[in-house]
């Protein structure tokens, strides 16, 4: 990595000595983007300054900056509901999935000789359906290059993931046999009681990387805490396992070769942004309550502090194992030390398993190419990695998957969800719930605890609730204690202003004379005060 620039050094007890630099460019680059390669070079898309709007360059280089070799350039024409362009290696590594295309090279990347451009057709009539807001917004394919996993999200603020098998056909790649793998609510009626719903965890959320070889899915989803979590869905068992613990806000998380460690984007490095107050006392079923304030989240944690508000987003260095089962462990930071860049997608390994790459933005740069961006690479040069995941077919289908004319009914018709009802605890007590939603934005929801208690020791009492539109901003307030193991309690609002003011903490009076935002979360020793995120 000696031709690489902008170093620093950080050191971990368990990980060894960890250096991390800039990827150096030539001076024509503009908008980069890049990821490696299963050969072990940098994939890059970039353009420049006198490039058309819908022109992209793809080049090959290596990750100290040497061997630049331009192998595209040309229109890539983006369809109105896609979310831009990616760049998802297939194994063989002469095939990029970008999201509406896929781009080939013959013989491979590292020596192209021929660089086709193929265009992919989606199912269902996505791109046309009215209840499309993105026919993608993340694509994937699997270890075995035979399918691809994709989120589509949804004017009524769903978001609901796909998996098929990606058939080349003369001028196109087709997606066939699409099967649906996620899940729309967290209840169903409880055969036992009038009234009450029994919970199940969220299949879903946005795929981030194939994992297990190809028969799991790392994505944000539903790990039962109150913020989102990284999770492994298991798509020959439909089983959710949390890889994330950390009560704060933890998105995307790229599993190594050997996946013992993981590279995540989360907030629990920025102090001053991080929302951890939300979720630091655990709770039976939070998301009842928090989930319709997912946007809020994303805006003040990441969208803001891209935008103007001093903090990071990640990128974090974690242990998989350690991090399955620790809620208090932060794992190692790898954001920049010059605080006016900031972590944005992607972020891939190196085959070799002792390199991870990032790219990272300047705060609030917009020019007429975009943001001013950078590549990162942290290199581990103590760890001895072990041997990647073998390869292993990846199944059409999951347990519970929905296909054919169910698939299509599913699509055609607005989430259903349920209004409101009770959940008994597993030992004892209670939690009621309530909430309504328009399915654009505006919801309200609330849930009140009496006595409840899954295990007999642990006990909730008391009310959490959220309301809010994504113009009017989002209001969250809690008075609730935990009684049992560790004793917890929440005393606090915290108020939000809408997309037109940043998704800003307010301070200000409220109609009942106190401070919009104020109060404390408690859970044993650690104590979090909302006045400490005072911008």
């Amino acid at each position: 990595m000696s031709g690489t620039t902008d170093l620093q050094e950080v050191v971990d007890a368990s990980i060894g000595r960890i250096r991390i630099s800039t990827v150096p460019l030539p001076g024509h680059v503009c908008a980069p983007s890049a990821t490696y390669t299963p050969g072990g070079r940098v994939f890059l898309l970039f353009r420049t300054e006198e490039d058309p709007a819908d022109w992209m360059r793809a080049a090959v280089v290596d990750d100290d900056g040497a061997r630049f070799r331009e192998i595209f350039a040309g229109s890539i024409p983006q369809r109105p509901t896609a979310n831009g362009i990616r760049h998802m290696p297939f194994a063989d590594n002469r095939r990029m999935l970008l999201g509406d295309y896929v781009l080939e090279a013959t013989p491979s990347f590292d020596e192209a000789e021929t660089v086709e451009l193929a265009p992919v057709d989606y199912p269902w009539n996505l791109t046309e359906d009215p209840l499309t807001s993105h026919h993608w917004s993340e694509i994937i394919v699997s270890p075995d290059g035979e399918r691809i996993a994709w989120t589509i999200l949804r004017t009524d603020m769903t978001a609901v993931v796909a998996l098929g098998r990606l058939r080349r056909d003369d001028d196109r790649y087709t997606i066939v046999d699409p099967v649906i793998i996620s899940s729309t609510d967290a209840l169903m009626p409880d055969p036992d009681r009038e009234g009450y719903f029994l919970a199940r965890p969220m299949l879903g959320g946005e795929v981030k990387q194939f994992v297990r070889g190809g028969t799991a899915i790392s994505a944000v989803g539903d790990g039962g805490a109150p913020l989102t979590d990284s999770v492994l869905q298991d798509l020959l068992t439909d089983a959710l396992e949390p890889i994330t613990r950390t009560p704060g806000y933890d998105e995307t998380t790229i599993l190594s070769p050997d996946e013992r460690l993981g590279i995540v984007m989360t907030s629990r490095a920025s102090g001053g942004t991080n929302p951890a107050f939300l979720g630091l006392v655990p709770r039976p079923h939070a998301t009842l309550v928090t989930m319709s304030m997912a946007w809020v989240l994303y805006e003040y944690a990441v969208h803001g502090v891209r935008s103007f508000r001093p903090g990071n987003i990640g990128p974090v260095l974690i242990d998989i194992e350690r991090s399955r089962t620790d809620r208090d462990y932060l794992g190692v930071p790898l954001n920049s030390a010059d605080d006016s860049w900031v972590y944005v997608s992607p972020m891939s390994w190196h085959p070799g398993g002792r390199q991870v790459m990032w790219m990272e933005m300047q705060r609030g740069s917009d020019g007429d190419l975009g943001p001013t961006l950078r590549i990162r690479i942290a290199e581990l040069a103590e760890h001895s990695p072990g041997e990647p995941i073998p390869v292993a077919p990846t199944p059409a289908a999951t347990p519970s998957a929905v296909s054919g004319r169910e698939a299509e009914e599913m699509l055609g018709r607005t989430a259903e969800f349920i209004p409101s009802g009770r959940i008994a605890g597993e030992h004892s007590g209670y939690l009621e719930f309530d909430r309504s939603s328009d399915g654009r934005g505006t919801w309200s929801a609330t849930s009140r605890y009496v006595d409840y208690s899954d295990d007999g020791r642990n006990v909730y009492n008391g009310v959490e609730r959220s309301t809010g539109s994504m113009m009017g901003g989002a209001v969250y307030e809690a008075d609730l204690e935990l009684v049992g193991d560790v004793y917890g309690e929440m005393r606090l609002r915290a108020s939000w202003s809408g997309l037109g003011d940043g998704t800003r903490l307010r301070f200000g009076q409220a109609e009942d004379g106190s401070p919009q935002s104020h109060g404390f979360a408690r859970y044993g020793d650690r104590v979090m005060r909302i006045e400490d995120l005072a911008e």
